[in-house]
């Protein structure tokens, strides 16, 4: 097995080398105080007059989302505000983010994130970072060359129609044909992937995982922050090209931010 330290030390070199895209989860931002996932679905249960564990076993997330859609005549603007209005309720200190500002300095050329928050475009804009976030195919066409790219991959929540939050969207999406796939493709060419603030349980890193591994095949490499050690998880994946870092922590607030910390401080040498 690999020591941690010479895969940090590997991981490293290589976004010294621009050779990492990192894929950010909602767990960057779990210090900052945000709901939980399931707390929006609570909210989204309550805007259906149906209580929360109710509604919870007759589907999952993703189909809870969808009925939600359906039941509004196929709109996603009730239930993008919904998710919107409890995500701002929180009032948020980004400069005290030790995560955030770590993910600034070293300096990546691109940032997919699968969040619908804007923690990672607040934080740009509070250290006073060009950036340009990209959710449809006029923002890729009007990227600005040498800026950090946030590629919302799963949409934002200021254009209903970029949003994938149902069922249905993700199977769409894995015909990787829309805009964002193909700008995937290409940004992947000769690059590694570094999952960031996913756990192993998360059906994002599976759904993400098994469509780059469709785009890469052979070619697929990936690295994974996780928390606690998953032998499953990790004799599954390590089959397929991902590397575990996994930090066997009890307090992911405070051990996530010095991974963090100690990946910055080795990219910066």
């Amino acid at each position: 097995m690999v020591s941690y330290d010479k895969l940090i030390d590997e991981l490293a070199h290589d976004i010294r080398e621009k050779k990492i895209i990192p894929f950010v989860g909602a767990g960057l931002s779990r210090n900052l105080g945000l709901p939980e996932w399931e707390s929006l679905m609570a909210k989204v249960a309550e805007d259906l007059d149906i209580d929360p564990d109710i509604l919870a076993l007759h589907g999952d997330f993703l189909q809870i989302n969808e009925y939600h859609i359906i039941c509004h005549g196929g709109s996603k603007n009730r239930i993008s505000k919904i998710i919107d209005r409890n995500l701002r309720s929180i009032e948020v200190d980004i400069a005290a983010s030790r995560v955030h500002k770590c993910l600034i300095d070293m300096n990546f050329p691109k940032i997919y994130t699968t969040n619908f928050d804007e923690m990672i475009e607040m934080a740009f804009r509070c250290h006073n970072v060009p950036h340009y976030p990209i959710a449809t195919l006029d923002d890729i066409m009007n990227a600005p060359d040498n800026v950090t790219q946030i590629v919302k991959f799963h949409g934002t929540l200021d254009l209903d129609e970029t949003l994938v939050i149902s069922e249905t969207d993700y199977h769409n999406r894995m015909d990787m044909e829309e805009p964002l796939d193909i700008k995937l493709r290409a940004d992947l060419l000769g690059k590694t992937v570094l999952f960031l603030g996913y756990s192993f349980r998360d059906l994002n890193i599976r759904y993400m995982w098994s469509k780059l591994f469709k785009i890469m095949q052979a070619n697929c490499k990936a690295y994974m922050v996780t928390m606690r050690p998953n032998y499953v998880f990790e004799t599954v994946y390590g089959k397929k090209g991902m590397k575990i870092i996994c930090l066997d922590s009890d307090d992911f607030s405070a051990d996530f931010t010095r991974f963090m910390t100690d990946l910055r401080d080795r990219v910066l040498g």
